[in-house]
């Protein structure tokens, strides 16, 4: 069965997010989680966890000829804890998440090659209580296919 090309640019995607680690000179470990369903019920919320959404896809007012171009919009949405013991401040944890997933993700514009650019498009803080807490990074991806093929370069 073949691929389309944006499933390849979200496993890209999730894949970059993985290789955020201390290890490699960030700040945290993250992991990413492309949820089964589309309310997130199936991730339990636990700090480290980025939740890669694909949300809007709008297709550039111009076109090439017998291709197909879309703007895709991911959200990670990095789940961030933190205990009342913590001696760092949650705008400064929710801020070093952000630029790791940044730093991370402007390392390869071309999502492995599947996709013309990619462009962060800001972040936001959200809560919804004690569960879900963290901070959301949209992200543009630019991806072009053949016109008459999803699965094809265009």
């Amino acid at each position: 069965m073949s691929t389309p090309r944006i499933e390849h640019i979200a496993v890209n995607i999730a894949a970059v997010v993985n290789a955020i680690t201390t290890e490699n000179d960030f700040n945290q470990d993250l992991v990413a989680v492309r949820p089964k369903r589309i309310d997130f019920s199936d991730v339990p919320p636990k700090n480290g966890k980025v939740l890669i959404a694909q949300v809007d896809q709008t297709p550039p007012a111009d076109q090439a000829i017998q291709t197909q171009e879309y703007v895709q919009e991911f959200l990670c949405a990095a789940i961030v804890k933190d205990s009342d013991a913590a001696e760092t401040s949650i705008d400064t944890r929710l801020n070093q998440v952000a630029a790791d997933i940044e730093k991370k993700l402007k390392e390869d514009r071309t999502r492995g090659g599947y996709a013309l650019n990619t462009v962060m498009a800001g972040s936001t803080k959200f809560s919804d209580g004690e569960a879900f807490t963290g901070v959301a990074v949209l992200v543009r991806v630019h991806y072009r296919t053949d016109w008459a093929d999803p699965y094809a370069a265009g």
